[in-house]
């Protein structure tokens, strides 16, 4: 009776740690599969769409420039919050490095306007700077300052 009694509780304690190994190496694979360790669910890939058929919304959690909104959500130079259009954002890519230190020299100290739209994609509401240079509040509008 006493040896049944050991028995059984050594098969127990057997059964206990084979399932901890488990639940550890289980857990191990899980992290390894999103090595950020952040949830995927901050992943966005399914964008909603507006009327006309775009997608919008921040581009913060896309992976890769495939996967940013028809329409990015930006903040206005007027205050207003919409969303520019990520054709306007990009640029050329430069064939050869020679043409990339062209671009670069080409747009040195000068910034670029592109319009912000409402969700629509085609009512302006302002406009949204993309450049290098510094951005002053006047008056509770946001504008590029002259440079020195």
């Amino acid at each position: 009776m006493i040896r049944s009694l050991a028995t059984r509780s050594i098969a127990i304690l057997a059964a206990v740690i084979v399932g901890l190994a488990i639940g550890v190496v289980g857990g191990s694979i899980a992290l390894a599969k999103n090595p950020d360790n952040q949830s995927s669910s901050l992943a966005v890939t399914n964008y909603p769409k507006n009327a006309q058929g775009l997608t919008y919304g921040s581009d913060l959690y896309a992976k890769s420039p495939q996967d940013v909104p028809d329409l990015v959500l930006a903040m206005a130079t007027n205050g207003k919050e919409g969303y520019v259009l990520r054709t306007d954002l990009e640029e050329p890519m430069p064939t050869s490095p020679q043409e990339a230190l062209a671009q670069q020299a080409a747009r040195a100290g000068k910034d670029r306007v592109i319009p912000v739209y409402e969700l629509d994609g085609i009512t302006q509401i302002g406009v949204f700077i993309v450049g290098g240079g510094r951005i002053i509040i006047q008056d509770g509008e946001v504008s590029p300052s002259s440079r020195n």
